[in-house]
């Protein structure tokens, strides 16, 4: 087992209690607030403990085949979870996320089985297809553009708990199916291989960019950042791959490794983290606000500051933490990923993240700042239990993993 699933297999994990701690609290208000049929809570439960499963088979299936098997069977059982207020947005939105993540995974199965015959052949043009089509199939799940498009939708129509564990577990499964592929690719395709991801990733970040400067969905902006921050993960994971010995292609995290390929994986592993957390964060507090205000409209929710202190406090600096903005450890790991890279592609994403961070920043002031233009609907006070301790969390963490950094390079 190597650092980054070891890493997965925990954050998961964590995820997961914090979700369905969170779930507890949040679907008896929202059966109250929101009306209509709805899904029952047993098979609510049911499904959720599932979809836990199949992520932990995912991140521990001992060869490709059986990953392939996984990562099909996290689609068909959080599928009902997006639906789980019978609405017809909920349900367009389940089918859309049926439709293009199986043929995603269709893809995926098709690349599975090109590269198997490649590794009996060691054919490089086979590794090479292989490959496409695994990166095209799982990074559709991973929610890579252009391949991307079910996500907002799943995202901004599933209950809170369930938006936050597709955007902080769920994408980390499938980005982690790409890990394995790579690792299995020889060294004369590696450079295409690693070039193939680097261009799906900034193009997954320009996308999220374009489509978050004009959002009106707050919980919709939640899902073009997850989609922005799979593309820098991709793209950091692709210029460590390309620092790496041809023949080894474990990731090991050391703090003691200064060079290149050690302070890449440290970013690395730093951004995976900290994305899931801040984005758990972000959503739980988003689906807070669309109990209290019933809209996902972001110029409906304003003024949190006066009328939802706690939330206005917990979004603001979710935000922030998702921006990059110190104490974050984001603003580490987008930093490694910029001193690393190559001057275009570190030109390039600095402006791709001036403007990500221009719109969510634009967004949160907005929301926090200025008078209520209508009175929210009290929300219990043990929805904010999670969040905050997640807040706590991040906040430590970030603080932590600064300090360790600048006492690992003073040494």
């Amino acid at each position: 087992m190597n650092s980054l699933q070891s890493i997965l297999l925990t954050l998961t994990s964590v995820l997961f209690v914090a979700d369905l701690a969170q779930s507890f609290f949040y679907l008896p208000t929202a059966d109250a607030r929101e009306g209509g049929e709805h899904m029952s809570h047993g098979v609510y439960y049911a499904c959720l403990c599932g979809f836990f499963a199949t992520m932990v088979f995912a991140l521990l299936a001992p060869s490709l085949p059986l990953m392939w098997v996984a990562v099909e069977l996290t689609t068909l059982v959080s599928a009902p979870l997006i639906a789980y207020h019978r609405g017809t947005g909920s349900l367009e939105a389940m089918w859309k996320y049926l439709l293009i993540c199986s043929i995603g995974i269709g893809l995926a199965l098709f690349g599975t089985m090109l590269v198997m015959h490649a590794q009996t052949s060691g054919n490089a043009t086979w590794f090479k297809a292989g490959f496409v089509f695994v990166l095209a199939g799982y990074g559709t799940k991973t929610g890579l553009a252009p391949f991307h498009t079910w996500l907002p939708d799943a995202h901004s129509e599933a209950p809170a708990p369930v938006s936050a564990l597709l955007s902080g577990a769920l994408l980390n499964c499938s980005f982690f199916a790409i890990t394995r592929f790579r690792a299995v690719m020889p060294a004369e395709v590696a450079s295409f291989c690693d070039n193939a991801m680097i261009a799906l990733g900034v193009l997954s970040v320009a996308f999220a960019a374009i489509f978050m400067v004009r959002q009106t969905d707050y919980k919709r902006l939640l899902a073009y950042s997850s989609i922005e921050h799979m593309g820098l993960i991709v793209m950091l994971f692709a210029l460590v791959m390309k620092l790496l010995p041809s023949a080894d292609g474990m990731l090991r995290l050391d703090l003691a490794d200064h060079s290149p390929v050690g302070i890449l994986t440290l970013a690395l592993f730093c951004h995976i983290v900290c994305h899931s957390l801040t984005k758990t964060l972000l959503f739980q507090t988003a689906g807070n606000l669309l109990l209290a205000f019933e809209t996902r409209a972001i110029t409906a929710v304003q003024g949190l500051g006066v009328s939802l202190k706690g939330h206005a406090l917990l979004w603001l600096v979710g935000i922030v933490f998702i921006c990059g903005m110190p104490p974050s450890a984001l603003f580490l790991s987008e930093l490694g990923l910029v001193l690393q890279a190559p001057l275009w592609m570190a030109a390039l994403v600095l402006a791709l993240l001036f403007i990500v961070f221009a719109a969510m920043t634009k967004v949160a002031l907005s929301m926090t700042m200025g008078k209520p233009r209508a009175r929210p609907v009290p929300v219990p006070r043990t929805l904010l239990i999670v969040p905050s301790l997640l807040f706590v969390l991040l906040v430590v963490s970030g603080l932590a993993l600064s300090l360790l950094t600048v006492l690992s390079f003073a040494k």
